[in-house]
């Protein structure tokens, strides 16, 4: 049981309300009993850095959706093209929704809906790097590659991934109407569940490239490789490593805070962990 579920007299004995109570006297959709990654917006300094953000999301979901379509046009079903146009816009209706946040922060719907989009967006960049990883271990080793372990390794992964943010979504939708400690115990553990899943899921690519370029580079009867797309292999391998780190980094940052001890939505005193640059860093 975390210290926010707790009986009233531990928060007026620490000089600050009890959440619980807070969040009944409030009604449902009940605010939120524990501090959170990136706390609640306020329009300085949220609305302006989400400005900049929502322009830069923009102006990437134009260009990958005008990359799909110009392929498309010349037969080429880039399906990764799709998948980050549709993360930034996961990513666009995050911004606008925590801008609107930000103006009315008592309002309970509008953070939910922000939360949902923000957990939403980051699993395509995830699928995105895993198909990456798949394509070069194919490239490389064939016979590895288009095994069939290997093939279905990664539908079986997709299938993991996407039921778990499914119950993430749910979990975090749930915890804003009930006040039952344990309902509220069993949603952190799914939350603990699913970022755990993600960290691991982000590092993935990182260990199976690099397997995959040590195999190749002490195979003495390596083949010729095959070649996808366009540009060398060494910046495909490069790009899929350093997008692997900076996932990696953001997932595991989010898994960390979730293990620490939960602290007090109404206390006053925010960890650095939690700040709003933490979250603009992380996230």
């Amino acid at each position: 049981m975390s210290d926010a579920q707790q009986g009233s007299g531990q928060g007026q004995g620490q000089g600050y309300p009890d959440p619980a109570t807070v969040a009944q006297s409030h009604g449902k959709p009940y605010p939120p009993q524990e501090q959170a990654l990136g706390e609640t917006p306020s329009v300085i300094p949220d609305v302006p850095v989400c400005a900049v953000f929502l322009f830069l999301f923009l102006c990437a979901a134009a260009g990958h959706m005008g990359l799909f379509k110009f392929n498309m046009r010349r037969g080429k079903k880039f399906v990764i093209s799709g998948m980050m146009f549709g993360f930034c816009f996961t990513r666009i209706c995050a911004t606008t929704l925590r801008i609107a946040w930000s103006c009315y922060p008592d309002s309970v719907r509008v953070g939910i809906a922000a939360m949902v989009f923000v957990y939403a967006g980051i699993i395509l960049l995830f699928i995105a790097n895993l198909f990456f990883t798949q394509r070069v271990v194919r490239a490389q080793h064939p016979h590895i590659g288009w095994s069939k372990p290997f093939s279905i390794a990664l539908p079986v992964l997709l299938f993991i991934i996407i039921g778990s943010i499914i119950c993430l979504i749910v979990g975090v939708i749930l915890s804003f109407y009930t006040l039952s400690e344990s309902t509220l115990d069993a949603i952190r553990d799914i939350q603990l569940y699913g970022e755990t899943l993600y960290a691991i899921v982000a590092f993935l690519p990182i260990p199976i490239v690099l397997a995959s370029v040590a195999g190749r580079h002490f195979n003495t009867n390596r083949r010729s490789i095959d070649k996808f797309g366009t540009g060398s292999m060494r910046a495909k391998i490069l790009l899929i490593l350093i997008s692997a780190v900076f996932l990696d980094l953001g997932a595991c940052w989010r898994a960390a805070t979730l293990y620490l001890p939960p602290r007090a939505s109404t206390n006053p005193q925010t960890p650095w962990y939690f700040s709003k640059a933490c979250f603009y860093v992380f996230n």
